[in-house]
């Protein structure tokens, strides 16, 4: 499946909220994802990761001194910041995962945390810890021993980036920290009265009621041991309805949060002029464009030799000039939409005839990313393109009026002030920890 190229930080998007993001995540693991399909952005060809360049998936500029005291440059000792003392916290215990925790272990409904009156107990941070673990190796897995973390071992005896703590100790800190962020979201949101919206509400009721009713064509005799196939046998389905139903009234505030942001357009220039580094070869002059394209792949079986590989690609090569010969037959947007339809490859475009709209410079792979952003580029122009991914025929459809570099400003403009806003209500509705009661049960293999 391809990917969109982008050089933000991953880390960062997760935290300034898209509702749909771990909605998709929780579809992936639980074989829902088509009830959100609806809600997803188009994914778009992209350059192989293998070559890029990592980023640190933590965020977090790894520490080697002792986080339990500051100095400033006086030599005077300084207060704990509140993600030092939760680093401190996650270091109660050196192993927090037990090998024979049972689902009926009493130790299991302690309370570990608490924020606004909401609690969690061992079961609920279990999925949390879970949820930081899955979405760390989905979106890192490719360099996870990059970062000295080997999923075959156990995740207590490995060090992470940040500071002195274990991998196990930095997914269950990072797990109660979205419990906290979440806890405070859905406390500022009911103070308010917010409700989610109707189609939020129906989306969490599909995946909460499709996931009971699906359980048998997976092959299981239970939603609970559906959910423990997925987070360990601690997690019932009840304890992961809990966590879908915290989770989507949180990000639906959050998201409304976002949308009411706007920005002048002396905030945006001023972001533009302070910031050369972000909008390094984004001119002011550029604009988004939307293009159509059918991707033919070559057609290869596992383990093909170089000849085979070779024919299969100039078997493409021919059906790409084959299908743009049949276009020019009938030189129209509507028939070369259609054509995408009944030969495209891509699975992100072509339901939708191949077209993808507001795509800005640099997001689609080298070959393709040039062909669009031609300076000669006239509506109507087609070619065929050869990426990675295999021939592209290309329909250009036209320059959109969105300017680039605003859609930078903003979304950059939107992070900062969500995190600032994210900030204070963490320290408005401040989170208690009793990690010392916290068990965790083993992760089953993926």
């Amino acid at each position: 499946m391809m990917e969109e190229k982008t050089n933000k930080n991953k880390a960062l998007k997760m935290a300034v909220g898209i509702i749909v993001a771990l909605a998709m995540l929780v579809g992936l693991y639980f074989g829902v994802r088509a009830i959100i399909k609806a809600s997803e952005k188009p994914e778009q060809p992209s350059e192989p990761s293998q070559g890029s360049e990592p980023v640190n998936p933590t965020d977090k500029p790894v520490n080697p001194t002792d986080s339990r005291s500051q100095s400033d440059p006086t030599g005077e000792t300084q207060p704990l910041s509140p993600e030092d003392l939760e680093i401190e916290a996650s270091k109660t215990k050196k192993v927090y995962t037990e090998e024979d925790v049972s689902t009926d272990d009493p130790r299991l409904d302690e309370i570990v945390a608490s924020c606004a009156g909401r609690t969690i107990n061992s079961r609920d941070a279990q999925v949390f810890f879970a949820m930081q673990y899955y979405g760390f190796m989905n979106d890192y897995g490719d360099w996870a021993m990059y970062f000295g973390l080997d999923a075959s071992q156990p995740l207590s005896d490995q060090l992470s980036t940040v500071s002195d703590i274990s991998w196990e100790q930095y997914f269950l800190m990072s797990g109660i920290s979205d419990f906290h962020q979440y806890a405070a979201l859905a406390a500022k949101a009911a103070s308010e009265g917010y409700q989610m919206l109707e189609g939020e509400k129906e989306q969490l009721s599909q995946v909460r009621d499709g996931l009971k009713d699906r359980f048998a064509a997976y092959g299981y005799d239970s939603a609970d041991a559906y959910v423990q196939s997925n987070f360990g046998v601690s997690v019932r389905y009840e304890d992961y309805v809990r966590y879908l139903e915290l989770y989507f009234y949180a990000m639906s505030y959050q998201n409304h949060l976002y949308q009411e942001m706007s920005f002048t357009e002396d905030d945006l220039n001023t972001f533009y002029e302070e910031n050369p580094s972000i909008f390094a070869g984004i001119g002011k002059d550029q604009t988004n464009i939307n293009v159509r394209h059918i991707l033919i792949q070559p057609e290869t079986a596992e383990g093909a030799s170089e000849a085979e590989a070779t024919a299969a690609k100039e078997a493409a090569r021919a059906k790409a000039e084959e299908l743009l010969n049949t276009y020019r037959q009938n030189p129209t947007e509507d028939n070369f939409a259609q054509l995408a339809k009944e030969n495209s490859t891509d699975p992100g475009s072509a339901d939708n005839g191949g077209l993808y709209e507001e795509v800005y410079p640099g997001q689609m792979v080298e070959s393709f990313n040039d062909w669009c952003f031609d300076p000669a580029r006239q509506p109507g122009d087609t070619d065929i393109v050869e990426t990675d991914y295999g021939f592209h025929i290309m329909y250009f459809v036209s320059k959109s009026d969105t300017l680039h570099w605003k859609s930078v400003a903003e979304d950059e403009l939107h992070q900062d002030r969500m995190i600032d806003v994210l900030d204070e209500l963490n320290l408005e509705y401040p989170i208690t920890w009793a990690y010392e009661n916290l068990v965790l049960c083993p992760l089953p293999k993926q």
